[in-house]
């Protein structure tokens, strides 16, 4: 072989020795970057894991005749990201309000509960169970007894929610408490079926909801929400005007104020001790709340009879 031609081979033998070390170093670099996009990839996977919401705990269960409590139930789903079972019953109570009251108190009188249209729900994945439902005779409307009947509450936090004409918030989650001894029930919420049907009750019942749920994480009790009003007094002619004007569409009712404490807020709170004879029916003691606004935002409204 002549000089020439061996240098030729061992010349190429060098280029070719550098152009395999390239082409490995180009492979390692590209395998390189393909692990770092496979790590970024599983990074953000698991980032998109964990920003996906985890399956809710809580169940929203209600049921609502005319929509009222509908709307109370839709901000407590909101507030809370639950999940949600409407109770049906198999065959709806009558169109007019005297026919409804009529089937109600025979319902009542018999305990005879209506058949639900989906009895059972799903609860064994839910800890805690928000349960609405409007006012019926001073406590929760039937479709709640059949409800109770077909489904086992032992174990949950159960946080009642209503809607009334007056009241019953409190008799009914004391009643609750009595038929679910197994289970945790907390302070109610409850809203007047008048005020919820107002021009702006969205924002007004999403705000109550939100200081309901601080009140529930603080462990305020019923006793502690009473808190800051003066000692009962008599009334002066300043009250019975506030009475008078708060109490005006609740006639059926029968009541008589006797004394009162009050609570300055955003305006004035007035609790009243009152004599009342609803429906015609024995008198009682009750206390109703009203809450007058500051001079110039609106009238005097009763807020709750307890």
């Amino acid at each position: 072989m002549n000089l020439r031609l061996d240098s030729f081979i061992t010349k190429f033998s060098g280029f070719a020795v550098a152009v395999a070390a390239l082409a490995l170093c180009a492979c390692g670099n590209q395998e390189a970057d393909q692990n770092k996009t496979n790590a970024k990839t599983e990074e953000q996977a698991a980032e998109q894991a964990l920003e996906q919401p985890a399956p809710s705990k809580s169940l929203v269960v209600f049921y609502s005749q005319t929509g009222s409590t509908k709307k109370v139930a839709d901000a407590f789903q909101k507030a809370r990201n639950a999940d949600v079972f409407e109770i049906k019953t198999a065959t709806p109570y009558p169109s007019t309000y005297d026919s409804t009251v009529a089937a109600v108190r025979v319902q009542r009188e018999s305990k005879q509960w209506p058949a639900l249209a989906n009895p059972k729900a799903d609860l064994a994945k839910y800890d805690t169970v928000f349960l609405g439902y409007p006012i019926m005779f001073g406590t929760f409307a039937p479709p709640i007894y059949s409800f109770l009947d077909s489904n086992d509450l032992s174990g949950k936090v159960v946080v009642p929610f209503c809607t009334y004409g007056s009241g019953g918030r409190k008799a009914s989650a004391a009643e609750l408490k009595t038929l679910e001894p197994n289970a945790t029930v907390t302070l109610a919420y409850g809203i007047s079926n008048k005020r919820i049907s107002a021009e702006g009750a969205d924002s007004v019942v999403s705000a109550e909801v939100e200081a309901f749920f601080a009140n529930l994480a603080e462990g305020k009790t019923e006793e502690m929400l009473m808190g800051g009003y003066s000692e009962q007094r008599p009334l002066t002619a300043e009250d019975s005007a506030v009475f008078a004007a708060a109490t005006k569409d609740y006639g059926y009712l029968s009541l008589k104020p006797l004394s009162v404490s009050t609570q300055v807020v955003a305006g004035t709170n007035f609790l009243f001790t009152c004599e009342m004879k609803a429906f015609g029916g024995p008198a009682t003691q009750t206390n109703v709340k009203i809450f007058r606004p500051l001079p110039g935002r609106g009238e005097p409204e009763l807020i709750v009879v307890e």
